[in-house]
């Protein structure tokens, strides 16, 4: 399970650069034309990121598991539906931005994509700890800490889908906001509570 869905999370990775296009040279002005692409650089880095996290937190998530029965694997599969959505939600986001209303429901389908991914962990974390049988040893602080941390992005991942239908710019930065939180503050209180 854990080397598929690793494979899974590296091919999501990557796709998301091909969503980078390089300028068109009848413009003559390389600056301008980059500077026009700002949401697809910003939708890329958020996006990486988040993925980075998601596949983390995966990981953080398996090593506590000591088997896996057909539930589990299947909620896994959800799981990864939502990771390789990513890419093409992203360029959708992006590249639709600046169209009005459309570029306001391509956001929103952005954010509402990380709202699944969000969920899938929290039924994934669910499904752990109402099955011991399945975690490893000393899981149950570690998963309640993962459960606490999946709240927050699924209530942050909701206001940016609201955000997006009005603030767009914020909604991805609220995604954004999110992305940094998860980098530089869960692990520090997975240490503490193990500990």
């Amino acid at each position: 399970m854990e080397a598929f869905s690793d494979g899974v999370f590296a091919v999501a990775i990557t796709l998301l650069v091909f969503n980078l296009k390089v300028p068109d040279m009848s413009s003559g002005h390389l600056g301008r034309e980059l500077g026009h692409q700002w949401p697809s650089y910003l939708a890329y880095v958020i996006s990486f990121f988040s993925i980075g996290i998601c596949w983390v937190n995966h990981h953080s998530i398996l090593d506590r598991v000591a088997m896996a029965d057909r539930e589990l694997l299947f909620i896994n599969l959800g799981l990864l539906l939502g990771i390789v959505s990513i890419p093409f939600t992203t360029s959708l986001g992006a590249v639709w931005y600046k169209d009005g209303n459309d570029g306001k429901l391509a956001v929103g389908i952005y954010c509402l994509n990380w709202v699944y991914v969000s969920l899938t962990y929290m039924v994934l974390i669910r499904h752990l700890m109402g099955h011991a049988h399945l975690s490893a040893n000393a899981t149950g602080v570690t998963l309640q800490s993962l459960q606490r941390k999946g709240f927050i992005g699924i209530s942050a991942y909701a206001i940016a889908t609201v955000l997006s239908l009005f603030l767009p710019v914020l909604a991805f930065l609220v995604c954004l906001i999110l992305a940094m939180y998860y980098v530089f503050g869960v692990e520090d209180e997975v240490i503490r509570e193990v500990a």
